[in-house]
């Protein structure tokens, strides 16, 4: 019989991120204010996963005995997008500015002023970074006593904390900070998790060779340490 239990194989990853602000603003010189819709979204550095055949255990295993693939987990830029939001803005003239939050109200980046509020189009990116755990799920692929030659790799981002944007629309002649309007968008929250495409990957290659996993960044570095794949699992 095929084993039927999956295998988790997780890290934890401080993940470059964007987020991107586009606000659209009309009816600035009407009686109720101008009314600001705002999309936002987060924009998400590469991620890739590392399978590694070895014809031995040890990791002094000469290179010819060794064959790694490498295949994208999280695409560069990929788009966490959130729906638009409409607010009224204070009437008589302001100003906007964009910073990040978690969850917990702890700044994740600088204010940043990104201009009037008044009829047109508003844009702002922020680099900060998320913190995530980066999971691929193996199993077996297929059902019944019949043994198939290759392993199904399911990928899930999980989001640790919780990422707010929020704006804030000053008015020129203000008196004292708290005059005005604020708004959080909520971008992500605790255990936001963003499913990643199935793999298929070889289980029985001439040799049978051990098979391990491990998580690349964009820039080909590791992203914490490399797991076996157990393979009593799927007997």
């Amino acid at each position: 019989m095929i084993g039927h239990t999956e295998q988790r194989i997780g890290t934890a990853y401080a993940m470059p991120a964007r987020c991107q602000v586009w606000v659209r603003i009309t009816e600035s010189a009407g009686p109720s204010g101008p009314q600001v819709a705002i999309l936002a979204s987060l924009l998400l550095s590469a991620i890739q996963v590392r399978v590694i055949y070895r014809a031995g255990s040890a990791r002094s295993e000469r290179p010819v005995d060794e064959i790694a693939l490498t295949m994208p987990m999280v695409p560069l830029g990929e788009r966490v997008a959130r729906p638009t939001q409409v607010i009224r803005g204070p009437h008589g003239g302001s100003s906007l500015s964009l910073q990040l939050f978690d969850h917990e109200r702890r700044s994740l980046t600088e204010e940043r002023e990104i201009g009037a509020c008044v009829d047109g189009v508003r844009e702002a990116s922020l680099a900060f970074v998320a913190r995530v755990n980066v999971v691929a799920w193996v199993a077996p692929r297929g059902h019944g006593d019949r043994p198939d030659r290759h392993l199904r790799l399911d990928g899930e981002l999980v989001f640790l904390g919780g990422v707010f944007a929020r704006l804030k629309a000053r008015p020129f002649h203000r008196v004292t900070d708290a005059e005005g309007v604020t708004v959080d968008l909520p971008l992500t929250h605790p255990g936001t998790t963003l499913r990643l495409p199935e793999r298929l990957i070889e289980r029985d290659l001439p040799g049978s060779p051990a098979i391990s996993l491990g998580f690349l960044d964009g820039d080909g570095n590791t992203v914490g340490r490399e797991r076996v794949v157990d393979p009593s699992r799927y007997s």
